[in-house]
């Protein structure tokens, strides 16, 4: 049986991270590859909206060795900027 304490502290992580990614939140993870160019790859909800410049674009908001956490750089989520854009 779990306690109400661990089921609460789950509920807290998997509700916040769902929240996070809806509002714009996402994971990247930093690859370096020869000639010092470096390719990113974004892990987002909104996975079919075109990059930047078209699309909304994303600033790097926690970075831990090569993995981090993204945020939109406008601090709107992406869904205002595709129903702004959607004609």
């Amino acid at each position: 049986m779990i306690s109400p304490i661990a089921q609460r502290v789950f509920q807290v992580v998997v509700f916040g991270g769902a929240a996070f990614m809806a509002l714009g939140g996402g994971f990247f993870r930093d690859e370096m590859l020869p000639d010092n160019v470096s390719r990113t790859v974004t892990y987002t909800l909104y996975k079919s909206l075109p990059p930047p410049p078209q699309g909304p674009s994303f600033c790097k908001a926690v970075t831990v060795g090569i993995y981090g956490l993204m945020r939109p750089c406008d601090y709107k989520p992406p869904f205002i900027w595709w129903l702004q854009n959607r004609a």
